[in-house]
């Protein structure tokens, strides 16, 4: 049992645990067929796929929300709650931000009612998480997630809820952070997983990036300690290609 349980939600029996990773697991297979593999593949997907939410990022963040559940000792109940979350949270896209959190979070909700074994504490702990990794914007740029100033129905789910906001952006910080965000910089440029992007704006995102980089902090503690081990190398690098790009050393993607 959790260290930190409150008000939570009873512990799954073995039945509750199969549904649970089944939803999860049909959560991601409809990310991948949606929006493409992502990183290292980059196949399938509608229309090319996105390059950057797509099944890596959802992948990676369901094994972030493992670690940082195995580290805050939180119950086996709590982390599939969290892993369901995670494979859901971005199964809608192509709205706008807040819309799709919510849509997201409306399509875990309607999955776990329709399977008929999940309490009602169970889905809201679910839907708060999902609504938490909706970014908070200052001058066009993250500067945290909802995740860090909503109200939850209990101590439990403000801690699944964390968890999946930190996970999130758990690669941030990654040696892959810096590939993945140029990821993300095709996805806002409008392109595919495999093509290639135009360089004009690039310097204006790698800024964005090195500013990111500096000032982002994760909702709980645990996140930083978890996935921010290499914030002074990545953000380095940021810096670096910056410098790059503004001096006219980098001309072609």
């Amino acid at each position: 049992m959790s260290k930190f349980r409150t008000s939570g939600v009873r512990a799954f029996s073995s039945a509750q645990f199969l549904t649970a990773n089944a939803l999860a697991a049909n959560a991601l297979y409809i990310v991948e067929d949606r929006f493409g593999s992502g990183y290292p593949n980059y196949h399938g997907g509608e229309h090319g796929g996105l390059a950057y939410h797509n099944h890596h990022h959802s992948w990676v963040v369901q094994k972030g929300v493992e670690r940082m559940v195995d580290a805050l000792g939180l119950s086996a109940t709590e982390r599939v709650i969290g892993g369901m979350a995670a494979a859901a949270h971005d199964i809608v896209q192509h709205k706008p931000r807040g819309v799709m959190e919510r849509e997201s979070a409306d399509w875990l909700a309607a999955a776990m009612r329709r399977s008929n074994v999940f309490p009602e504490s169970a889905i809201k702990m679910g839907v708060s998480a999902i609504l938490g990794t909706e970014p908070i914007f200052e001058n066009n740029r993250i500067v945290g997630q909802i995740a860090s100033t909503q109200e939850y129905p209990s101590r439990i789910a403000e801690l699944i809820g964390k968890t999946v906001g930190c996970a999130d952006l758990g690669e941030l910080y990654a040696s892959t952070g810096p590939l993945v965000a140029h990821d993300f910089y095709k996805e806002v440029q409008g392109i595919g997983q495999t093509q290639t992007p135009p360089m004009d704006k690039l310097s204006d995102f790698q800024l964005g990036q090195v500013l990111l980089a500096e000032t982002y902090r994760y909702p709980h503690p645990e996140g930083e300690r978890g996935f921010g081990a290499l914030r002074g190398p990545v953000t380095d690098y940021h810096m670096q290609v910056l410098e790059q790009l503004e001096r006219g050393d980098i001309e072609t993607w």
